[in-house]
């Protein structure tokens, strides 16, 4: 049986043979490191699916180090790539620490390092934790020219890094420095690293950011990353902000969608070697203000699938054209965008589930648009805008409504300006449904307010082809009362153009001061009501109105009656009017007119064109009918010429006449409508006279086959006036004045100075006795007047004329009668007046006739000449205007040849008040001076030279 001794000696030389076994072995590595180098490449193939590679090795053992030009780690199945590459090796470090695994000395150093994580079916799981526990037994220093992690898993991805250096700080963890190139932009990495072994695993603490190297971007990383075995998992609160969104999505998928802007997020990352959810509690993009979106929510990957998303966005839009294909001036009037959607998809294929737009626009413009639309990919979008079917609820407010449609050019600024626009607002309901290439809008509830007035209603919009309509258009304008006072329907082919209209106009007692005024027109002329119906159509550049039949109330009590049509073209104007008076009221006219005679009847016919006006009118006043043609030569609306005439077959002129009394009141700081003063003293100012003729020749003409007023009868008479740049030419007028002729002409010229009036005239067989009626000389006369002359005077006023008249005037009366007791006898006679010619009632002058030559004021005459049955007589007169006293001598002769006491009559003295000296028989004198008077005076009071005023007033006599 063996003692204890025999039984304790085995294991001890046992363990004394594997010690010198050992010892022996290590010796030899010792002494030969190509053997050490050649066991290590046996145990890596003999005990892992991996095969070691070294090129030009070199190890020493004291102190520890290992250099080679190539190490990499590779599979036994030569198609694979290798699991590790390294070039450029050289490290050294204390072997004790190594083996350890508490490295706090040496340096490692590699011109390039490479990962390759590859995943093929079959394949076994890569041991992530041996994979990276190498990296908790990195030396103090690290330095690696360049780095690759390269990835097959779902295709080629490779992350380059440059530059990396790493170092153990005072604390044993390890800051590392690398610089990468991300999607062509340059960053630098920093990164704090501590490595730790628990009873599961290796768990690394990380600290990382990452900053761009030219750009304003980093991203900052905190958290830890396990690995256990084949697992691989980390968790990391990220912060970042990038330049370039586009850099950010492309480090995690080389396809996803190219997003402009700039980003900033918030959130935590968490995966492991199956994918990753990045939850983000708040992600930003912008880019250069045009848009602005925040969003959270998260998006994941697993497995080879392309992951989900699912999102929350809000922001605003500036530049829409991006977002909604409007071009032209609807692009101008949205001005930026709220949006809210919920996206999905992935981050290669993102899809809107739901969105709600807010636009906004020019003049505080504000449109809101909600709806629940079907799934969208990005991608789809510009082919979804063209043909995607929407159905959003609308709901849209306008705060300045003048600023919206300068912006959208439908007027310009300084018409909004004048308008009073910026005043008006408008709301409004809706709802869109179709396309962008056929959207339809249905908008209920529009107000629009603006004032006192309300313009409410409903339309039907049309957007197509880029362009808006109206194929519905229903509105109402409301007073300040909530009275309608307009209504509007009809169709618009395109609104923002204003082409294309058909609206139905109806106006129910509009007045349209308050609107004007509400809007700041300032205009003169408009109605005090309107009321009817018309047309409103418009194409291309025409504007028409069609089938109008207005009443308006021109003044109170005042109402007309509009019918016809009309174009505006190019601002040039066509019409055809009907003009007719339906009622007026005496005190409505007297307001309106200068006539005291109210008018029953008043028609016109208008005809405009854009170079001619013509107006027929036909009229009743009184008893008096009066038809009319006025025709224009225009331009522009401006009259370059005008041609009135008026034709009465019976004119009375009691139907035109004014009461004082019903003058109307005349404004403070303007003159009469006649152009004189209301103080009847005052006279004719030629200047201001010439100042009231328009700058464009006008030609008036009236014909009347019977003028009656109250103390005279005309018959044909034809007058014709012209006026033309500062002159009045009198150029006929024509009458037969019971049974005689009278002509006149005359011409008042203000182009000279100073003004010039001249005037012509001729009267044949003129009836006395009508004519000293209607001139208002008392005098009981018969016979027939006939004169002939021309005058021409000078100046401003009647003062001027009377210094400057010339001229000559022939006259001469046949078989005239006078009342009183044979003023012919006695003059040549007295004897024979006191036998037989006192009780004669009468005297006869078979002729008398003169001729006046006038200069300077001064009418002189030395062939006054007057025969009577009983008597011849010559005389001579003398008639001084501006000194205002005449000087008459008649010397009569008796044809009896019998006892006769010859005498001279003599009138001097002023105008007003001449004195006469005759012979001894002073009051016979008186008388018969009188009767011989006849003529001058008539002359005088004819052509409007003054005189005696009351030929009939005794007079003052001398005697001689």
């Amino acid at each position: 049986m063996p003692s204890l001794r025999n039984f304790l000696f085995v294991p001890l030389f046992l363990l004394l043979a594997l010690i010198v076994a050992v010892s022996s072995m290590m010796a030899a590595f010792w002494f030969s490191p190509d053997l050490a180098l050649q066991a290590l490449r046996s145990t890596t193939s003999t005990f892992s699916p991996y095969e070691l590679e070294l090129r030009s090795p070199e190890i020493r053992w004291s102190p520890f180090s290992f250099q080679s030009e190539l190490l990499i780690l590779g599979y036994a199945d030569k198609t694979k790539p290798p699991l590790v590459s390294l070039q450029g090796v050289d490290a050294a470090m204390s072997l004790r620490e190594l083996l350890l695994g508490d490295v706090s000395s040496g340096y490692f150093k590699a011109a390039n390092a490479t990962y390759y994580l590859v995943e093929s079916d079959g394949d076994e799981a890569l041991d992530m934790e041996a994979l990276l526990a190498p990296l908790s037994r990195l030396p103090k220093e690290v330095e690696i020219e360049s780095a690759h992690l390269i990835s097959q898993n779902q295709g080629l991805w490779i992350f380059p890094l440059y530059q990396v250096k790493a170092g153990r700080n005072a604390d044993g963890r390890l800051d590392v420095n690398a610089r990468a190139t991300i999607a062509q932009r340059n960053v630098v990495l920093e990164a704090r690293i501590d490595w730790a072994s628990h009873a599961s695993g290796h768990r690394m603490e990380l600290a990382a950011r990452i900053l761009g190297d030219r750009e304003n971007s980093q991203l900052q990383a905190i958290g830890h990353v396990d690995a256990v075995g084949a697992e691989l998992s980390y968790a990391l609160d990220v912060q970042g902000r990038y330049e370039r969104v586009s850099d950010f999505l492309l480090a995690f998928d080389k396809n996803a969608y190219p997003f402009a802007g700039s980003l900033s997020l918030s959130g935590t990352l968490e995966g492991d070697t199956h994918g990753y959810t990045l939850s983000l509690s708040e992600m930003g993009l912008r880019e250069n203000g045009a848009y602005e979106f925040t969003a959270s929510g998260e998006w994941s990957q697993r497995g080879a699938d392309q992951g989900s998303l699912a999102l929350r966005a809000r922001g605003s839009a500036l530049k829409l054209e991006e977002l909604l294909p409007f071009e032209g001036k609807l692009a101008d009037v949205l001005d930026r965008s709220e949006i809210e959607m919920d996206i999905s998809g992935s981050l290669q294929a993102p899809v809107i589930q739901r969105v709600a737009i807010v636009l906004h626009g020019a003049g505080d413009t504000r449109l809101s648009l909600s709806s629940d639309a079907q799934a969208l990919k990005f991608e789809e979008i510009e082919d979804f805008l063209s043909r995607q079917t929407i159905d959003v609820d609308l709901e849209g407010s306008v705060g300045n409504l003048g600023e919206l449609l300068v912006s959208a050019g439908v007027t310009p600024r300084d018409y909004v300006a004048a308008a009073g626009l910026t005043g008006a607002t408008a709301n409004f309901t809706g709802v869109a449904r179709g396309n962008m290439e056929e959207l339809r809008v249905n908008l209920q509830n529009l107000r629009v307010r603006h004032g006192e007035f309300t313009l409410g209603g409903s339309s039907a919009l049309l957007w197509r082809e880029n362009t808006l309509s109206a194929p519905e258009l229903e509105l109402q304008l409301e007073d300040g009362d909530n009275n309608k006072t307009a209504d509007v329907r009809g169709t618009v082919a395109d609104i923002l153009n204003a082409q294309g209209m058909a609206l139905a106009l109806q106006f129910d007692r509009l007045s349209p001061k308050p609107l004007l005024d509400a809007l700041a027109i300032e205009t003169s002329g408009y109605p005090e009501s309107l009321a009817g119906t018309a047309l409103l159509l418009r194409g291309g550049d025409t504007l028409r109105l069609r089938d109008i039949d207005l009443q308006m109330e021109v003044l109170p009590e005042l109402t007309v009656n509009l019918g016809g049509q009309g174009d505006l073209f190019n601002k040039e104007l066509s019409a055809d009017l009907e003009l007719q008076l339906l009622t007026v009221s005496n005190a409505a006219w007297q307001g309106f007119s200068p006539l005291s005679q109210t008018p029953s009847r008043m028609t016109a016919n208008l005809r405009l064109r854009p170079r001619y006006l013509t107006v027929l009118s036909d009229a009743l006043i009184g008893d008096t009918a009066v038809q009319g043609v006025a025709s224009a030569d225009i331009d522009r609306l401006q009259i370059d010429r005008l041609s009135l005439d008026l034709f009465s077959p019976h004119l009375y002129l009691r139907d035109f006449q004014r009461r004082p009394q019903d003058k109307p009141p005349v404004e403070a700081g303007r003159e009469p409508r006649d152009g004189t003063s209301d103080d009847a003293g005052k006279v004719l100012d030629i200047e201001r006279l010439i100042d009231s003729v328009p700058g464009f020749p006008v030609a008036l003409t009236l014909r009347s086959g019977e003028v009656t007023g109250p103390l005279t009868e005309l018959e044909d008479l034809s007058i014709a006036l012209d006026l033309a740049l500062g002159r009045l030419t009198l150029r006929e007028l024509d009458t037969r004045y019971a049974g005689g002729e009278l002509m006149l002409r005359g011409n008042i010229d203000g182009t000279v100075t100073p003004p010039a009036i001249s005037l012509a005239g001729r009267g044949i067989r003129v009836p006395l006795g009508a004519l000293t009626t209607d001139l208002g000389l008392q005098q009981s006369v018969s016979g027939s007047l006939s004169f002939q002359g021309g005058l021409l005077a000078r100046g401003s006023q009647s003062a001027d004329w009377q210094q400057s008249l010339q001229g000559r005037v022939s006259t001469a009366l046949s078989d005239v009668t006078v009342s009183g007791a044979a003023y012919d006898l006695l003059m040549s006679n007295l004897l024979a007046w006191l036998v037989q010619g006192a009780g004669e009632k009468t005297t006869t002058f078979d002729c008398s006739m003169a001729q006046f030559d006038i200069a300077a004021g001064v009418a002189r005459s030395d062939s006054i000449y007057i025969e009577t049955p009983r008597m011849l007589a010559t005389g001579k007169a003398t008639v001084d205007l501006p000194q205002n006293n005449l000087d008459v001598r008649i010397e009569p002769r008796s044809k009896s040849r019998a006892i006769q006491f010859p005498s001279a009559v003599r009138l001097r003295g002023t105008l007003q008040g001449p004195t006469i000296s005759a012979s001894a028989l002073q009051a016979g004198a008186d008388l018969s001076a009188q009767a011989l008077l006849l003529l001058p005076s008539l002359t005088l009071k004819l052509f409007g030279l003054g005189g005696p005023d009351d030929l009939n007033q005794p007079c003052e006599t001398n005697a001689s």
